[in-house]
């Protein structure tokens, strides 16, 4: 085991990264630092606070524990990510390709929240929840055992900078991990 290095000053809440011989970021921020710190600057088209603490993929391109697996973070179990939609979807079931096994279900009402920057500039936001359901031949779908939560920020003067023109998409952050519920069996990994 190696030097514990502490990199919460830089916006991220619990972000830690252990320096040895295998190197891994611990990275828990809050809610209101996902959207003050990394998502409300990727609307404007600046750089998060932790680069590489969020990765710029869609969720829902394949299941979950692919997903984590390209982006080495299976291991961690759950990954933060930027994804653009499309303007007027809501929320509605996001898909995987075909072939990809399945399909993220809305989960819940939509959450309407807000967060208050440093100078005192309100943004506000919404979550909302997903569980991954598999394909299981005759029998329809199953739970896997996997959620996303999706933030969206819902304030028009944070989509993009002035000098921007209207765009078809806008962006947002997904968090992708197992559920803590015990009574939800997951996913096995067949090879």
């Amino acid at each position: 085991m190696g030097e514990e290095i502490n990199l919460a000053g830089a916006g991220g809440g619990e972000v830690k990264q252990e320096v040895g011989e295998e190197e891994e970021i611990e990275f828990e921020p809050t809610e209101d630092e996902l959207v003050l710190h990394f998502l409300r600057p990727q609307l404007r088209g600046f750089a998060p606070r932790v680069a590489g603490a969020v990765v710029e993929a869609d969720p829902c391109a394949a299941p979950p524990w692919e997903l984590l697996e390209r982006h080495g973070l299976l291991r961690r179990g759950h990954g933060y990510f930027f994804a653009a939609r499309r303007r007027g979807k809501g929320a509605q079931a996001r898909r995987t390709p075909e072939g990809g096994g399945g399909t993220w279900m809305h989960s819940g009402n939509r959450e309407d929240r807000r967060s208050v920057t440093e100078l005192g500039v309100v943004a506000r936001w919404s979550m909302t929840r997903y569980c991954f359901y598999a394909r299981d031949g005759a029998q329809g779908r199953r739970s896997t055992g996997w959620v996303m939560s999706e933030y969206e920020i819902t304030d028009p003067r944070c989509y993009r900078r002035a000098d921007d023109g209207e765009e078809d998409h806008y962006w947002v952050l997904c968090h992708v991990r197992r559920s803590t519920r015990k009574n939800v069996k997951p996913r096995s990994r067949r090879r």
